[in-house]
């Protein structure tokens, strides 16, 4: 019998995570009271502060299909939880006036080291886990008939990620499989679809699921085949070939028991909603406050060099393709474009003011959308709002152009992180800048936004491809 080790290791995880805040709440108050009993007020902040990390840690999932994610990921996702609950503890700690009694170096020591320890523990788990996998146990056998991509596709996978625990046994052909190159890296291939119920009496128990990787362009081969492994009692899966659809992020729903799969529909899981919009938050708002002085600063300066006003908006697509007015600080003098048409700032442009040219050079005529993302409008990071007048043109002339909008655009994004920055003075330009952008939202994950933001910092300010 298999050992579902998993299973144990997702409650040792939430064991040793229940045991690492309290244990280091008293670690660090040993560190900075030595063995001083606590007040009643401190025993009173630390049991909020235990409450307020259960309700992040269920609001924000971080248990949930961890096993699923590569512990880069799992540990941002622990510490944004964790910083969350520790930023709702000290504005408890602000508005019931309890600041006094509660000293900012014990919250910090507490933070410090209850994060090291639950990063701690999710690294030794991960290695048991990858021992029990190495061991075969814990693991999934799946025989597969047919073999079309997407089967193929999850067969790589599982090679290369064997933390998933599943693994192919081999498939039945079909006459519609995918043809392999010699050195394509394919699952075995146990015979044909005639063999198949043979295969599977004598090997009862040697496989835990079957999956069904046939054409959806007839019924009849599927039905057929379902009908003939019907009196073997082990789990099956369809997996639809759906690949020249113009699939993004597809999924399976299910309403009223009816199941429905889908095609295009970005990132709509209540993970991304809740991770994205606490990772904005998180970002946005004391870079805000940091960066006062400077808005202020440069919006006088705006003022001055020029006639007009400091902030500059403009209509944009958002999220589902509806408006909103996106900011910037006005690097242009006051003019008017002709009705239905925008014309971009190219090199030279006479349009552009002297400290017009040093904002966009710099990006920080940007500065002002963090109150776009503070207002939930845009992101952090996403893809670029175009102009309206843009994205008429360019809808008509781009293959799923409109794609880009099934996600909040950002101040910075994926593109812009490859140099695509500025200007698109061609076509081919501009698709390129949208298959960017479409691979950002398949590719989405905290990980990603925090590395584009740090690209951001260390290759976009100051390119020279924005004027």
């Amino acid at each position: 019998m298999r050992v579902d080790g998993r299973i144990a290791l997702d409650i040792a995880l939430r064991l040793s995570d229940g045991l690492a805040v309290p244990a280091a709440a008293v670690m660090a108050h040993f560190v900075f009271s030595g063995a001083e009993v606590p007040s009643p007020l401190v025993r009173m902040a630390f049991g909020v502060n235990l409450l307020n990390v259960a309700v992040c840690f269920t609001v924000i999932p971080v248990y949930r299909r961890w096993w699923l994610r590569g512990f880069a990921a799992d540990a941002v996702l622990l510490l944004l939880a964790w910083s969350a609950a520790f930023a709702a503890f000290v504005m408890y700690l602000l508005l019931s006036g309890m600041e006094r009694s509660t000293s900012g170096f014990w919250l910090m020591l507490w933070y410090v080291i209850g994060g090291s320890m639950m990063v701690l523990s999710r690294a030794a788990v991960r290695v048991q886990l990858h021992r029990l996998r190495s061991r075969g146990l814990d693991c999934e056998r799946v025989l597969l008939i047919g073999l079309r991509a997407p089967a193929l596709k999850l067969h790589r996978l599982f090679i290369g990620k064997p933390e998933i625990g599943k693994r192919m046994i081999g498939y039945f052909s079909s006459g519609d499989d995918v043809p392999l190159r010699a050195t394509a890296a394919a699952p075995s291939r146990l015979g044909g679809l005639e063999e198949l119920t043979g295969y599977m009496e004598r090997h009862r128990g040697e496989f835990d699921q079957v999956w069904v990787s046939l054409p959806l362009s007839g019924v009849a081969p599927v039905r057929t085949v379902l009908k003939e492994i019907d009196r073997f009692p082990v789990p099956v899966r369809l997996i639809p070939d759906i690949s020249g659809l113009g699939m993004l992020n597809p999924g399976v729903h299910f309403t009223a028991d009816v199941p429905m799969i889908g095609i295009r529909q970005g990132l709509v899981t209540q993970d991304y909603r809740v991770i994205k919009r606490v990772l904005d938050l998180v970002i946005a708002v004391p870079a805000l406050i940091l960066l006062l002085p400077l808005l202020a600063t440069l919006a006088v300066v705006v003022k001055l060099t020029s006639v007009g006003p400091a902030l500059f908006r403009q209509r944009r697509h958002g999220l589902g393709g509806q408006e909103f007015w996106m900011l910037k600080f006005r690097s242009m003098h006051v003019h008017q474009d002709v009705p239905g048409q925008v014309t971009q700032a190219s090199r030279q442009d006479p349009r552009v003011t002297p400290f017009g040219a040093f904002l966009r050079r710099t990006s920080l005529d940007e500065l002002p959308q963090l109150f776009n993302v503070i207002g939930g409008s845009m992101s952090v990071v996403g893809p670029r709002p175009h102009a309206i007048q843009h994205n008429n043109h360019y809808e008509r002339l781009i293959e799923r152009y409109m794609h880009r909008h099934y996600v909040k655009p950002g101040i910075t994004g994926w593109a812009q992180v490859h140099g695509l920055r500025g200007e698109t003075p061609d076509l081919r330009s501009m698709k390129k800048r949208v298959q960017y952008d479409i691979d950002y939202i398949r590719r989405w994950s905290p990980i990603l936004d925090l590395r584009i933001i740090v690209l951001t910092a260390v290759k976009v300010l100051g390119q020279k491809s924005a004027y």
